[in-house]
């Protein structure tokens, strides 16, 4: 692995954890500087959003219906095995393993499948695919997802 390599990987870590900032605190502008102007984002069968704009169009009133803004109420994504595969000079895909804890205790749990393009010094996700595999019961994500979708083998 080169020292390129690994700045590299740093700064895919770098916009996956800007992505879950911005959502944990819903503070969807943060997204701009996370997908690329053409993205596409497609989360747990609910069709691909392509572009920022539509992409946090239509997350806020995701938040809103899980109740994201209700006192008391909070998410926080933590991030376990990420594996990242340079599939070009300018290109990589991720795979990232997530578990989100809320007011509840440990809420749901799942996976990002993402592809990147360097954009001048940073790294921008062109495509995320985000599925919850697990949740609890009572979490306040079905509200907006439905339930999660059990997977054996994920395929790429």
């Amino acid at each position: 692995m080169t020292p390129e390599d690994m700045l590299a990987r740093e700064a895919i870590r770098y916009t996956i954890e800007l992505y879950n900032r911005g959502s944990d605190n819903a503070d969807y502008e943060i997204h701009h500087q996370v997908f690329h102007p053409e993205a596409v984002f497609e989360v747990q069968s609910q069709g691909a959003l392509i572009g920022p704009d539509a992409i946090i169009a239509a997350l806020r009133p995701a938040a809103e219906r899980r109740g994201a803004f209700e006192p008391g109420n909070f998410q926080r994504h933590n991030l376990t095995t990420t594996m990242i595969e340079f599939t070009g000079p300018d290109r990589a895909e991720a795979v990232t393993y997530i578990i989100v804890v809320t007011e509840l205790g440990i809420d749901h749990s799942g996976r990002y499948d993402d592809e990147f393009v360097r954009s001048g010094e940073r790294w921008l996700l062109m495509r995320r695919r985000a599925t919850m595999e697990w949740s609890r019961p009572d979490s306040r994500f079905t509200r907006w997802l439905g339930q999660a979708k059990p997977v054996d083998k994920v395929q790429r």
